[in-house]
């Protein structure tokens, strides 16, 4: 199976990616760097959670919400054309990946590309649907089951994991196991998307 972050970077063009700009009311350099640093927290938190026991209920809400239909026209899902209201609830679906880490991530994400919180925020939640998007994609396509569908996270994790620096590993689980009291811890804080720019900017 193709690697999932690999297939998502692709989806998202450069139209793509202008009209995310023009959503969340940045230029499309900051835009692209944000992107490119969200995709892979959201998947590695994913499939964290789905290494914890919750491929069942993912399964069941990709089946529910997420066939994959708007990575037919990722343009158009962006720019507000949802056909589906549940599948492009990107508040909902941070609910459940990101929980109350979603404020660490976010403050990360802006203190480091120059987005203020409000484009974060907005940029995360338009990019959780087009992650479970193209999820419910592979997983209608390749017709997955639950054990299939825990595969194909499991591999895209190792691979991810054999590409990164042990320091860069440890980095990520702190960010995405902090308890989202609102803090930081300071080394986090110090090394923020400088450690995200080096490891997924070159994508």
């Amino acid at each position: 199976m193709a690697n999932l972050m690999n297939i998502i970077t692709q989806q998202l063009g450069a139209q793509a990616i202008n009209s995310i700009a023009r959503k969340i009311g940045g230029d499309s350099k900051m835009t692209q760097l944000a992107v490119s640093a969200a995709l892979p927290l959201l998947i590695s938190s994913l499939s964290r959670n789905a290494a914890k026991g919750g491929t069942s209920g993912l399964a069941n809400a990709l089946d529910r919400d997420h066939d994959g239909s708007i990575m037919d026209d990722l343009v158009g899902f962006i720019g507000g054309n949802r056909q589906n209201q549940k599948s492009g609830d990107g508040a909902g679906i941070l609910r459940h990946l990101l929980g109350d880490r979603r404020s660490n991530v976010e403050q990360l994400l802006s203190q480091d590309t120059g987005l203020d919180r409000n484009a974060t925020s907005n940029l995360l939640e338009t990019l959780a649907p087009v992650v479970l998007g193209q999820l419910g994609r592979e997983k209608r396509q390749n017709n997955l089951d639950e054990n299939g569908l825990a595969e194909l996270l499991r591999q895209h994790q190792e691979e991810e994991e054999r590409r990164m620096q042990p320091e860069q590993r440890s980095f990520i689980s702190n960010l995405l196991d902090k308890d989202g009291d609102g803090k930081i811890d300071s080394d986090i804080a110090q090394k923020g998307l400088g450690m995200l720019g080096n490891l997924f900017g070159g994508r």
